[in-house]
């Protein structure tokens, strides 16, 4: 379960756990309010500390007036960061996660080491839309997101016999996600002509098959930071850190120890 801890930061109680020891490893979680995927930290968990937060609006943090936009969310994890202390940090981040590493990326690399992107939000690609996850029912967007339909078909039937609470922490979670990716829908115009300011080593994690953030939309990364690497996993929708928890943390893991410490 990891130890649990919080930060009040700016009048908002922000939560957040560690897993393991070793070199820090921040991982910033998608917004698809699915289950924890806890093979995947466990993998990290044998090589890193994994901090894992609850981003400002989303789980048991609070929503803070001041959450507005992706940028303060940037700019709370450079302060979050600042506060733990954390140095030399592998940033890890997928789907909005993804994206907010991405934000945090462009502002300054300066406690950044490496950084892993699992299918991220951010940028576009004409040509490729997003899926619509604020088009979608529940019952689509846990089928979009996974490969395995089987898979997908065990977390509706845990959605069916949820609790009061966990209804509620469902639909605080598409709130928080609404602010932040309503308009312009998933992306900063801005973000992609400041990609190159990321001169940390970064690798992107691609399912083959999804349908939130389709792959070729990987090119778009590709383009503005040429020297990123992108690793694919078959049979995998948007989420490879549930669908393919192990073979996700590998990849990390192996790209952390190749370019750097």
């Amino acid at each position: 379960m990891g130890s649990e801890f919080s930060l009040a930061w700016r009048g908002a109680t922000i939560h957040y756990r560690r897993f393991g020891q070793g070199p820090a490893l921040l991982f910033l979680r998608s917004e698809d309010s699915l289950p924890e995927a806890p093979a995947f930290i466990d993998s990290l968990a044998q090589h890193f500390e994994v901090v894992v937060p609850d981003h400002p609006g989303f789980r048991t943090s609070d929503t803070p007036g001041w959450l507005k936009g992706i940028g303060d969310v940037a700019y709370f994890y450079l302060d979050f960061l600042e506060q733990l202390d954390l140095r030399s940090v592998h940033l890890v981040g997928g789907s909005l996660g993804g994206w907010m590493a991405a934000e945090i990326a462009v502002r300054t690399c300066q406690r950044i080491a490496t950084i892993n992107l699992i299918a991220p939000f951010g940028v576009r690609r004409k040509g490729t839309p997003f899926g619509d996850i604020f088009m979608w029912t529940p019952e689509e967007n846990v089928q979009h997101r996974l490969f395995d339909q089987a898979l997908a078909e065990q977390f509706l039937a845990a959605a069916r016999a949820q609790s009061p609470e966990t209804a509620t922490a469902y639909l605080k979670d598409r709130y928080a996600a609404a602010r932040l990716c309503w308009h312009p829908r998933f992306h900063n115009p801005e973000l992609e002509r400041w990609l190159p300011r990321i001169v940390r080593p970064l690798q992107l994690i691609w399912g083959d098959s999804d349908k939130v953030v389709p792959v070729g939309i990987a090119e778009t990364w590709r383009q503005a930071l040429p020297q990123a690497r992108l690793s694919i996993i078959e049979r995998c929708g948007h989420l490879p850190q549930i669908e393919h928890p192990k073979a996700t943390a590998d990849k990390i893991r192996s790209f952390i120890n190749e370019v750097g410490t």
